[in-house]
């Protein structure tokens, strides 16, 4: 996923672009979050060979960087969004941290010292790029595995049976001034990035994990300024462990959920697209913050008499229901399980930017910043129980 932003910081203008992937226990490319499956395995998707055996695993030629400061602000963000919504939380695994960190020294190292085609860059794999050959695959000092699949068995993973999940993030900022921000800061701004975007969320929010490891790095991109660009990347994973990997909950869970705060305001970005065949465009139309419905205990839920309210405004936003019934991905990968549903805000009516966005479109920027608001629906459970959902959250500042 790819979200293009500006953002004013520090009398700077500051440009953001961030790509966000998640990898559903195996790999996906740089613009999509492969499916998950439950209870989650080990699987290797079909964009990700199996590596050959006689692949060498990481030279050592030169040092393993790590920002601990800035991984734990991904990893608490990501462990307090689960345990506020009724989920178990996220434990520090060193082993996981290890995999995170070398993965995250390979994707800057090669974006760093080479230029890598975003044609062909896949986030989750470390494959040989053409182009930019000599600091991809093998001949990059950090490559540990073709595949996230490759490095959990490389490393010896003793959980990856039980399923584990890779989410990446990268960003550029752009600052005329060089001022820039914290690994912690922007840590916290993908971790929220990734908690918006549908197809990502799902990974983040699997009753079974309860095991962290992440990287979090910067760099200065290769054929750039150093004095005005910097690079972040962000790599996290999470496992189930064999007391957890038939964990659930019981009735419904959402994100957000009641209480929640500090959202981002808009989706610029996924794939695979969640408004697909809508003519939407999210860079210039964006969603705000989209509500993640699941109900694992139940076959197949249906969602009605939505309501998504701005309470300060005392304003409905008109929504857009994702659920396996209008799928626009249902008989593929990437198909909503029927006891699943998202709730997408459409927010092109509302004049929610506070500053003018960083490229020539129109002024779109999804909810309002620091707004509460509520969100009410009904559930119909198994084509059975009708229950009645309603809470509210709050977002943080207008994103870009």
């Amino acid at each position: 996923m790819t979200v293009n932003t500006s953002r004013s910081h520090l009398v700077a203008m500051l440009f953001l672009t961030t790509l966000l992937t998640a990898c559903g226990e195996g790999g996906s490319d740089n613009t999509s979050a492969s499916p998950i499956t439950s209870p989650p395995v080990i699987s290797t998707p079909d964009d990700q060979p199996e590596e050959p055996t006689d692949i060498p695993v990481g030279t050592g030629s030169e040092p393993t960087e790590n920002d601990p400061q800035g991984a734990l602000s991904a990893s608490n963000h990501f462990s307090l969004a689960r345990t506020s919504c009724g989920l178990g939380g996220l434990s520090l695994d060193t082993e996981l941290d290890d995999i995170a960190i070398q993965h995250a020294n390979y994707i800057k190292y090669a974006f760093a010292n080479g230029s890598p085609s975003l044609a062909r860059y896949n986030a989750h794999v470390e494959d040989t790029i053409s182009g930019a050959a000599e600091v991809t695959g093998t001949n990059n000092p950090f490559f540990s595995g073709l595949s996230f699949s490759n490095r959990l068995i490389n490393a010896n993973y003793s959980n990856a049976r039980y399923g584990v999940t890779e989410n990446i993030a990268q960003s550029t900022y752009f600052s005329s001034a060089g001022n820039f921000l914290s690994n912690d800061v922007v840590a916290s701004l993908m971790a929220r990035s990734l908690l918006a975007a549908p197809y990502h969320l799902r990974s983040l929010m699997l009753p079974a994990s309860s095991l962290v490891g992440t990287g979090m790095v910067s760099y200065k991109p290769n054929g750039e300024n150093p004095a005005t660009s910097q690079g972040y990347v962000l790599v996290s994973h999470a496992s189930a462990t064999q007391t957890t990997r038939d964990n659930t909950v019981s009735g419904i869970f959402t994100y957000p959920c009641q209480g929640v705060t500090g959202t981002v305001t808009a989706l610029y970005n996924e794939s695979p697209n969640p408004v697909r065949n809508t003519g939407r465009d999210l860079s210039t139309d964006p969603i705000g913050q989209p509500v993640y419905i699941s109900m694992p205990t139940a076959n197949r839920i249906k969602i009605s008499n939505i309501k998504f309210r701005d309470l300060q405004r005392a304003q409905d936003v008109p929504i857009q229901l994702l659920d396996f019934d209008n799928d626009p991905y249902l008989n593929t990968e990437y198909a909503l399980p029927a006891n699943e549903a998202f709730i997408l805000p459409i927010t092109d009516d509302l004049d929610s930017c506070e500053s003018e966005r960083s490229i020539n479109q129109s002024q779109q920027c999804g909810l309002y910043g620091n707004t509460q608001y509520q969100v009410s629906f009904d559930v119909l459970v198994d084509n059975r129980a009708l229950e009645k959902q309603s809470f509210t959250f709050t977002t943080g500042e207008v994103n870009y």
